[in-house]
């Protein structure tokens, strides 16, 4: 059966009207609700998402609010990419490089997935590899091993978005903001410094977005 994007997207997102021209995408709460804070939303709507219109710098935005890891698939496949500029992810990511601090704003060039299989849709002068896995929590043994292949960084979502991208030659960046170093410093064991530095990053991606759009 062919794909009725609007009605998946109205279930999404509460609204038949697919998104045009730049959006965002982010599965993190306080970031969705820090770009709301500071910038004018014209509309909102809910499904078993949320979705927000805005203007940021004057140029119209869509801001979509999904779960983490492979949902980001499914709201990808509703998009009528033809009619999209610009997809913008915003996240979360774990460091496995000593030298990438809690807090850090990254941006991968290439995202790995199963098999080491890459996509890239961007390229930077600072070549940050990604993994994208499935889980959160990963072994030891695991870990070591991608960081030996010069796996820098790992996340649930950027390579479906490069890969998407790459498939229908649309822009996609994925920023995200380091949220642990998993081999020496996981999630579970973060701090109050940890979390201050990652609440004070938030604000700064919030107001900085502007700038890749």
């Amino acid at each position: 059966m062919k794909l009725n994007k609007e009605k998946a997207f109205e279930v999404f997102f509460g609204t038949f009207e697919l998104p045009e021209g730049i959006i965002i995408i982010t599965p993190i709460s306080k970031i969705y609700k820090e770009i709301q804070s500071q910038h004018h939303f014209i509309e909102k709507s809910k499904g078993w998402w949320q979705r927000t219109k805005t203007h940021i710098n004057s140029t119209p935005v869509t801001i979509l609010k999904i779960p983490q890891g492979y949902c980001i698939k499914d709201c990808l496949k509703t998009f009528d990419y033809k009619k999209i500029k610009k997809v913008i992810f915003l996240g979360f990511c774990g460091s496995l490089n000593q030298n990438i601090k809690i807090g850090e704003m990254v941006i991968p060039q290439t995202a790995i997935f199963k098999n080491l299989k890459a996509a890239s849709r961007i390229r930077l002068r600072r070549k940050y590899r990604i993994k994208t896995v499935s889980s959160i929590i990963l072994d030891p043994i695991s870990l070591k091993k991608l960081l030996r292949n010069k796996i820098n960084l790992l996340d649930m979502e950027t390579y479906f978005l490069y890969s998407w991208g790459e498939r229908y030659k649309v822009k996609v960046i994925s920023i995200l903001i380091v949220t642990d170093q998993p081999i020496s410093l996981p999630f579970f064991l973060c701090k109050e410094k940890e979390v201050k530095l990652i609440n004070n990053s938030i604000s700064r991606l919030a107001n900085r977005v502007g700038q890749y759009l």
